[in-house]
């Protein structure tokens, strides 16, 4: 990937602001506002990355994430408000996948099977936490279908792998969330995880995707 001086910037930049807010969970004394704007502020860089190489759908879902982040990291957090953005993320994100199919057609088999494994890992997720979602149990469980959506269409087209393993990277980050969530299951590594598949999902999605402009 071609880039020029500002843009490895923006991109050393989030990777050093990610590596900042995973070291939060290790006893970085960051709180209050300024763990919000260390949360976020990666992820803008990398939306702001997407821009100036005119990949704006991109830049959007990017920059939707990153409202999300700071909804999820206020005190108390803004669940609904995060859902909705990381929603709006993913409809982007699929957007995107669906534009590459219609331009270079479905992958094949392997998509295929790809595809259906993660259609059926979705429902019986879905299953299996609904009964724990209380109040969150509408918004909760259209973000489920509009991740599995955008994970499939993902597995379908001819987008580079890398997009592919950032669209099931994501689908693992929400799935650790989800367990704490909904089934109360939080060891100390699942905090970590979360962040490090999240923002290694949104790198490869990045990275992925750059390129897939309308032609």
């Amino acid at each position: 990937m071609q880039a020029d001086g500002r843009g490895y910037l923006f991109l050393g930049g989030a990777a050093v602001l990610a590596l900042g807010y995973l070291l939060t969970q290790f006893g970085l004394p960051v709180e209050g506002y300024p763990r919000v704007a260390l949360k976020a502020s990666g992820i803008v860089f990398l939306a702001i990355y997407a821009a100036r190489r005119q990949a704006f759908l991109l830049a959007l879902a990017l920059a939707a994430s990153a409202v999300g982040d700071a909804m999820l990291a206020l005190e108390p957090a803004r669940m609904t408000l995060g859902i909705l953005a990381f929603g709006a993320a993913h409809i982007l994100y699929g957007w995107i996948f669906l534009r590459v199919i219609r331009m270079r057609g479905l992958r094949g088999l392997t998509g295929y099977v790809l595809a259906a494994i993660i259609a059926i890992a979705g429902v019986v997720i879905l299953l299996w936490m609904q009964p724990g979602m209380g109040d969150l149990a509408i918004p909760a469980t259209a973000y489920n279908g509009i991740i599995v959506v955008m994970a499939v269409l993902a597995a379908l087209s001819k987008a580079r792998w890398l997009a592919v393993i950032g669209a099931l990277l994501f689908v693992g980050s929400d799935t650790l969330i989800a367990l704490n969530l909904f089934q109360n299951y939080d060891p100390a590594w699942r905090g970590p995880a979360v962040w490090i598949s999240y923002v290694a999902a949104q790198f490869c999605l990045l990275f992925g995707l750059i390129h897939e402009k309308p032609e």
